[in-house]
């Protein structure tokens, strides 16, 4: 009898047991599914970064990103450039800058990776690219002309000729016991506002180029990576990548990450920001009033101390899926 009840329900029991095996993904998928709203990036102009950034904390928002503190990300300071502070905002940083021989030979300045006991190290590096055996080292023949050396190490360090001197003999000891370039290391900033100078006279046509934009949808942890190469004649004489923090501001308008909608304000150093709201787990298919949703994006404008009026300028798309 027991094994006759035990068939009966197996079978009952297995009609439901079909149905769950075919529809039961995507019974799950509709419990975390949600309802999404995103803007395109729109350019707001010029912002104090850590100043936001530091408003927006204090306003109990939480912030993700990429603060500009000394120890949290490495470059140089660009110093008093005012159209790279422009361009870029006042928390842009330098990583390198490459001086161009020719086409094949460049002269570098870089943050070192493993820095100095002072903070940022600085290191310098020549370079051939014709160079036929990545594994053997430079030679001095395949260095750009010691005049041009002497020159550009000058102008990238603020050296007088001694000093160039002695780096460029440093150099070519180093590239005997390495391979593919010569390094060194040195104790000495680039003078960036006098390169930025040479660039820009230097050449009659330049190009700046961001990466794929704000990372959306990646942790913005690192920053917009930017180059900005100078051209004379289709040539390039010499190019800087700087490094832009971007960061994440994000609420919760019923106060809880779990029941709530996330809005969030990503944004860049420069003044690119786009707006995104991830509705509550399980809330595909259902949307929010528009005004409703910019009233708490000028909120945080205003808390941020961003004129809360640009929200006006984003235009907002729904999408009725986004799994969290």
């Amino acid at each position: 009898m027991n094994k006759q009840k035990a068939i009966m329900i197996f079978l009952l029991l297995l009609p439901l047991l079909f149905v769950l095996y075919l529809f039961g993904p995507f019974l799950i998928y509709a419990l975390f599914d949600s309802s999404w709203y995103y803007s395109e990036e729109v350019d707001i102009g010029p912002l104090d970064y850590s100043s936001v950034l530091t408003k927006a904390e204090k306003a109990g928002y939480e912030v993700e990103g990429s603060w500009p503190w000394p120890g949290n990300f490495s470059g140089f300071e660009p110093g008093n450039v005012p159209e790279v502070r422009k361009s870029f905002g006042s928390a842009v940083l330098v990583q390198n800058i490459r001086l161009n021989y020719n086409e094949s030979s460049e002269l570098m300045v870089f943050v070192c990776e493993n820095g100095t006991t002072a903070g940022i190290g600085t290191c310098i590096a020549v370079s051939n690219f014709s160079h036929p055996d990545p594994e053997s080292p430079l030679q001095i023949s395949e260095f750009p002309d010691d005049s041009w050396m002497l020159e550009k190490l000058g102008l990238l360090l603020g050296l007088d000729e001694k000093a160039s001197e002695k780096y460029l003999d440093a150099l070519k000891k180093a590239a005997q016991n390495q391979t593919w370039d010569a390094e060194i290391q040195v104790n000495e900033s680039p003078d960036f506002p006098a390169v930025y100078a040479y660039l820009t006279e230097s050449s009659d046509d330049s190009d700046s180029s961001y990466n794929s934009g704000l990372g959306f949808y990646e942790d913005p942890w690192i920053g917009s990576d930017t180059k900005e190469v100078f051209l004379k004649d289709g040539n390039q004489v010499g190019s800087v990548r700087y490094f832009v923090p971007e960061a994440r501001v994000v609420t919760y308008d019923k106060g809880n990450r779990y029941i709530g909608n996330r809005y969030i304000v990503e944004f860049d150093s420069s003044g690119r920001v786009r707006l995104e709201i991830i509705m509550h787990v399980g809330s595909s298919g259902e949307s929010i009033p528009e005004e409703e949703y910019r009233v708490l994006f000028r909120k945080m404008f205003e808390e941020m101390e961003l004129s809360p009026e640009g929200v006006d300028s984003f235009e907002f798309f729904h999408s009725s899926s986004r799994v969290w």
